[in-house]
């Protein structure tokens, strides 16, 4: 159910970066602004002034809403804890028209207190900004008592949605009686809601397309195995592995709606006799490329090549066509690798070696950045002029967006680097085996035209 229906419902999910970076921020409280780590984010977020009526509607659990960043921080380093899950994201939302905004705050407020009051550091938020009011609940993952991390196993889900329930019975709210179905990875749940690509559509695409035309199982199973995947439906419940994938799925966990079970997949195949096979919808959203290809050259060749046969983009004039198995996985990471093929052609990039240089000299400007900025705080510091103070912030805010782009750019050079080997490599691999069918075609007509 989404947020908004018609009943008061519950969400919780974890947030995760790398933080080695949260340490800089600890020692050196006026790096504030550099640091870029999930939990500063996801504070950020909840606590924005237009969501919350101006900041009216906030309250800190065990630490102060003003400095619950630097807490939350100093917890986990006083643990040595300072890797794994960053915090916890959980929402709570109710029936339009329910509750008033300062209800809601304090129902929030009630349900935090009694879910994590006696052992975690938490920042309850209430937002304004929907028709249905909700509250957002930031949750640190170390303990402040004794240092051990909250899991947010299943028993903790239930025990969440139990408190709420209650709490909403209490008060004369609405609850979801009967609730069916489980939820869906807040990575999936954000490429939903964007209609993205995410790894368990691109499985259900593939499904769906040999189920087009599969009158048998044994069609069914072939045509997968075709395509690269491992089939196995001998047992109980029937599994399916992606080439580019790890672990076994199991098909009726592809929806939460048992869409793909074996009941269902055996009817759809039935109905292949019955009904005219219909066409599978494409799931990529692919543009239409204007320019001249032909003149790309290095790096931008390559990414145009990729993108290419990733089904991103297609020359003008061409049809779209599906990617290789070798290549479906990457429909998920579809955006970056548009984004850095729009960076190395903005930027004129045409090899590593020009990433390099890129990369090197931005790091260079974003020291001088740095050192300017500091510059700055000590002369805030020291003013008494309220006009040039002012100025003194501007400037400071400014030399800080620089800094921040700046290591977004080096952030994309550095994923260039690591995607043109990675690129090169799977399209040899398609060549090679389009070399080795042409062949084999080539040796099949030889024998039959003997």
């Amino acid at each position: 159910m989404k947020e908004g229906d018609n009943l008061a419902i519950t969400k919780i999910w974890a947030v995760n970066d790398d933080l080695n970076r949260v340490l800089n921020y600890i020692k050196n409280p006026d790096k504030t602004t550099e640091l870029g780590d999930g939990l500063k984010e996801v504070l950020a977020y909840t606590t924005q002034g237009y969501k919350t009526n101006e900041k009216e509607y906030i309250t800190g659990i065990n630490c102060d809403p003003k400095t619950s960043l630097k807490q939350m921080m100093n917890t986990k380093l006083s643990y040595n804890k300072m890797d794994g899950r960053l915090a916890f994201h959980a929402v709570q939302s109710f029936k339009p028209g329910e509750v008033t905004p300062e209800k809601c705050h304090a129902l929030g407020v009630q349900l935090a207190k009694q879910m994590w009051g006696n052992r975690f550091e938490v920042v309850v938020s209430t937002h304004l900004d929907k028709e249905h009011l909700h509250n957002h609940f930031v949750i640190n993952s170390v303990s402040w008592v004794d240092g051990m991390k909250y899991d947010n196993r299943k028993s903790d889900i239930d025990h969440f949605r139990e408190l709420n329930d209650a709490i909403c019975k209490e008060h004369g709210l609405s609850i979801i009686e009967n609730p069916s179905g489980k939820a869906m990875n807040y990575g999936e749940w954000n490429a939903e809601k964007k209609d993205g690509i995410y790894f368990r559509k691109i499985i259900r695409y593939d499904v769906d397309t040999v189920l087009s035309y599969a009158r048998t199982l044994d069609q069914f199973k072939e045509g997968l195995e075709e395509i690269g995947y491992q089939v196995d439906l001998s047992g109980k419940h029937w599994t399916l592995k992606h080439p580019q994938s790890k672990r076994t799925f199991r098909f009726y966990k592809l929806t939460r709606d048992n869409h793909y079970d074996e009941e269902h997949l055996v009817e759809r195949i039935n109905n292949n006799y019955l009904f005219p096979m219909q066409p599978v919808a494409d799931i990529i959203p692919c543009k239409e490329y204007q320019g001249d290809h032909k003149k790309l050259k290095g790096i931008k060749a390559l990414y145009f090549k990729y993108c290419y046969t990733l089904g991103i983009i297609r020359p003008k004039g061409c049809k779209q066509h599906y990617p290789s198995p070798q290549l479906r996985k990457d429909l998920i990471y579809m955006d970056k690798i548009t984004n850095e093929n729009t960076f190395a052609g903005k930027h004129d990039l045409e090899t590593l070696e020009d990433v390099l240089a890129f990369k090197l000299s931005m790091q260079e400007q974003i020291t001088t950045w740095i050192s300017q900025r500091r510059c700055i705080y000590n002369k805030i510091k020291r003013t008494h002029d309220p006009e040039l103070k002012q100025q003194l912030e501007q400037d400071k805010d400014t030399l800080t967006s620089k800094i921040a782009h700046g290591k977004k750019e080096i952030k994309l050079c550095e994923d260039i680097e690591k995607r043109v080997p990675d690129m090169e490599e799977k399209l040899k691999q398609i060549q090679e085996l389009e070399n080795e069918r042409n062949e084999q075609q080539i040796e099949y007509e030889r024998s039959f035209n003997l």
